[in-house]
Protein backbone atom coordinates (compact mmCIF):
# COMPACT_ATOMS: atom_id res chain seq x y z
CA UNK A 1 0.00 0.00 0.00
CA UNK A 2 2.91 2.17 0.53
CA UNK A 3 4.04 2.08 -2.91
CA UNK A 4 0.28 3.13 -3.88
CA UNK A 5 0.74 6.15 -1.70
CA UNK A 6 4.29 7.23 -2.87
CA UNK A 7 2.96 7.31 -6.40
CA UNK A 8 0.57 9.55 -5.71
CA UNK A 9 3.10 11.81 -4.02
CA UNK A 10 5.68 11.64 -6.70
CA UNK A 11 2.66 12.25 -9.22
CA UNK A 12 1.43 15.06 -7.42
CA UNK A 13 5.47 16.50 -7.13
CA UNK A 14 5.52 15.96 -11.07
CA UNK A 15 2.07 17.86 -11.27
CA UNK A 16 3.43 20.61 -9.34
CA UNK A 17 6.66 21.06 -10.94
CA UNK A 18 5.00 21.02 -14.43
CA UNK A 19 2.59 23.89 -13.02
CA UNK A 20 5.05 26.07 -11.57
CA UNK A 21 6.96 25.81 -14.57
CA UNK A 22 4.23 27.56 -16.69
CA UNK A 23 7.17 27.58 -19.83
CA UNK A 24 7.38 24.29 -20.23
CA UNK A 25 5.21 22.83 -23.15
CA UNK A 26 2.69 20.43 -21.80
CA UNK A 27 2.92 18.32 -24.76
CA UNK A 28 6.24 17.66 -25.32
CA UNK A 29 6.85 16.92 -21.32
CA UNK A 30 3.80 14.12 -21.74
CA UNK A 31 6.12 12.89 -24.98
CA UNK A 32 9.46 12.26 -23.03
CA UNK A 33 7.52 11.24 -19.86
CA UNK A 34 6.25 8.37 -22.10
CA UNK A 35 9.80 7.83 -24.11
CA UNK A 36 11.63 7.70 -20.29
CA UNK A 37 9.62 5.81 -18.33
CA UNK A 38 9.99 2.66 -20.28
CA UNK A 39 13.69 2.67 -20.30
CA UNK A 40 13.26 2.36 -16.63
CA UNK A 41 12.74 -1.27 -17.11
CA UNK A 42 15.69 -1.63 -19.54
CA UNK A 43 17.53 -1.17 -16.47
CA UNK A 44 15.88 -3.66 -14.51
CA UNK A 45 16.68 -5.88 -17.09
CA UNK A 46 19.83 -5.75 -18.18
CA UNK A 47 20.95 -9.27 -16.62
CA UNK A 48 17.90 -11.28 -17.76
CA UNK A 49 17.82 -11.71 -21.94
CA UNK A 50 14.24 -12.37 -22.14
CA UNK A 51 12.89 -9.70 -20.13
CA UNK A 52 15.09 -7.39 -21.60
CA UNK A 53 13.67 -8.73 -25.04
CA UNK A 54 10.65 -7.37 -23.62
CA UNK A 55 11.29 -4.08 -22.36
CA UNK A 56 13.08 -3.51 -25.82
CA UNK A 57 10.30 -4.27 -27.37
CA UNK A 58 7.75 -2.20 -25.01
CA UNK A 59 10.36 0.73 -25.04
CA UNK A 60 10.05 0.62 -28.84
CA UNK A 61 6.02 0.61 -28.99
CA UNK A 62 5.86 3.33 -26.59
CA UNK A 63 8.90 5.84 -28.07
CA UNK A 64 6.60 5.17 -31.09
CA UNK A 65 3.24 6.33 -29.07
CA UNK A 66 5.21 9.14 -28.03
CA UNK A 67 6.57 10.37 -31.26
CA UNK A 68 2.91 10.28 -33.45
CA UNK A 69 1.45 11.48 -30.15
CA UNK A 70 3.44 14.60 -29.47
CA UNK A 71 3.13 15.23 -33.67
CA UNK A 72 -0.53 14.44 -34.47
CA UNK A 73 -3.19 13.12 -32.25
CA UNK A 74 -1.76 13.78 -28.55
CA UNK A 75 -4.23 10.88 -27.20
CA UNK A 76 -2.07 8.58 -28.59
CA UNK A 77 -0.08 9.77 -25.67
CA UNK A 78 -2.73 9.71 -23.37
CA UNK A 79 -3.35 6.02 -24.35
CA UNK A 80 0.46 5.11 -23.61
CA UNK A 81 0.55 5.88 -20.83
CA UNK A 82 -2.65 4.01 -19.83
CA UNK A 83 -0.94 1.13 -22.01
CA UNK A 84 2.27 1.65 -19.63
CA UNK A 85 0.03 1.48 -16.72
CA UNK A 86 -1.01 -1.96 -17.81
CA UNK A 87 2.20 -3.23 -18.81
CA UNK A 88 3.71 -2.43 -15.10
CA UNK A 89 0.83 -4.04 -13.82
CA UNK A 90 1.57 -7.44 -16.68
CA UNK A 91 5.23 -7.00 -16.21
CA UNK A 92 6.15 -8.99 -12.98
CA UNK A 93 4.02 -11.72 -13.98
CA UNK A 94 6.94 -11.72 -17.47
CA UNK A 95 9.76 -11.32 -14.98
CA UNK A 96 10.93 -10.90 -11.62
CA UNK A 97 13.24 -8.30 -13.14
CA UNK A 98 11.61 -5.44 -11.20
CA UNK A 99 11.75 -4.42 -7.74
CA UNK A 100 8.48 -5.49 -5.68
CA UNK A 101 6.22 -2.94 -5.46
CA UNK A 102 7.48 -1.31 -8.29
CA UNK A 103 4.32 -2.21 -10.42
CA UNK A 104 2.21 -0.44 -8.11
CA UNK A 105 4.27 2.70 -7.86
CA UNK A 106 4.37 3.14 -11.64
CA UNK A 107 0.81 2.23 -12.38
CA UNK A 108 -0.44 4.94 -9.82
CA UNK A 109 2.20 7.32 -11.84
CA UNK A 110 1.21 6.75 -14.94
CA UNK A 111 -2.58 6.27 -14.66
CA UNK A 112 -2.73 9.91 -12.78
CA UNK A 113 -0.26 11.41 -15.19
CA UNK A 114 -2.86 10.23 -18.58
CA UNK A 115 -5.58 11.62 -16.54
CA UNK A 116 -3.79 14.95 -16.19
CA UNK A 117 -2.26 15.70 -18.84
CA UNK A 118 -6.01 14.60 -20.62
CA UNK A 119 -7.52 17.61 -18.93
CA UNK A 120 -4.81 19.88 -19.35
CA UNK A 121 -2.92 19.56 -22.89
CA UNK A 122 -5.05 21.75 -25.66
CA UNK A 123 -5.85 19.70 -28.81
CA UNK A 124 -4.07 20.95 -31.79
CA UNK A 125 -6.10 22.24 -34.85
CA UNK A 126 -5.08 21.55 -38.61
CA UNK A 127 -4.23 24.54 -40.67
CA UNK A 128 -3.25 23.68 -43.89
CA UNK A 129 0.19 22.30 -43.36
CA UNK A 130 0.33 23.59 -40.05
CA UNK A 131 -0.78 22.33 -36.68
CA UNK A 132 -1.75 25.32 -34.60
CA UNK A 133 -2.80 25.18 -30.77
CA UNK A 134 -6.67 25.65 -30.44
CA UNK A 135 -7.56 28.58 -28.00
CA UNK A 136 -9.21 28.02 -24.80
Amino acid sequence: MNDFYIGIITTIAVIGLVEICRFLEKRLIAALTLVGIPFIYIGFAWHDMLSLTYTIIGAALFLALSYFGYKGNFMLIVIGLVLHGVWDFLFPFLSAAAPPGYDIFCFTIDILLAVYFYIRVRPLKQMGNKEVLMPD
